[in-house]
């Protein structure tokens, strides 16, 4: 179909994941800003492993939890899955995650979010001032700058 994958929800991706998102009929080509892959927090039947995805996943695991008028908490995800496109290695290694990791990695052929939930969101590559609306995550990806210095 035009070169680009065809798929639609309750389908299957080729290593047994579920299409999560997207409509019952069938969707051509990967729309811009839609999670690749079901979220490794989902179900776990026989913890900590994933059977969805074959992978380990420990989450919201808390270290520290101080109680104050402003608390402090401390806490870390684990997921051994591997997507085509990992999440970067964070402050804790390889798979773990904090509540703060994100990260937006740009790459030839678009932009790829990495959330703290271990997932990649992929968008297409913006212009000077350009702005993209996920309808899926609710978030907005905006692109500042100017298109030439002031002289």
């Amino acid at each position: 179909m035009a070169g680009l994958p065809a798929a639609r929800q309750t389908d299957e991706t080729t290593i047994g994941g579920p299409i999560t998102q997207g409509s019952l009929g069938v969707l051509i080509g990967a729309p811009s800003g839609v999670a690749c892959s079901t979220c490794p927090n989902g179900q776990k039947v026989g913890k900590p492993v994933n059977p969805t995805l074959g992978a380990k996943v420990l989450s919201a695991e808390t270290d520290v939890a101080l109680p104050a008028a402003v608390p402090f908490i401390l806490s870390r995800s684990y997921s051994s899955y591997q997507t085509d496109t990992p999440a970067p290695v964070g402050l804790l290694g390889p798979g773990w995650q904090l509540p703060s990791g994100i990260s937006l990695l740009v790459t030839k052929t678009g932009l790829i979010l990495n959330d703290n939930g271990v997932r990649s969101l992929h968008f297409n590559t913006l212009a000077v001032g350009e702005a993209h609306f996920s309808r899926s995550e609710s978030l907005w990806l905006v692109r500042g700058g100017l298109l030439e210095r002031d002289k």
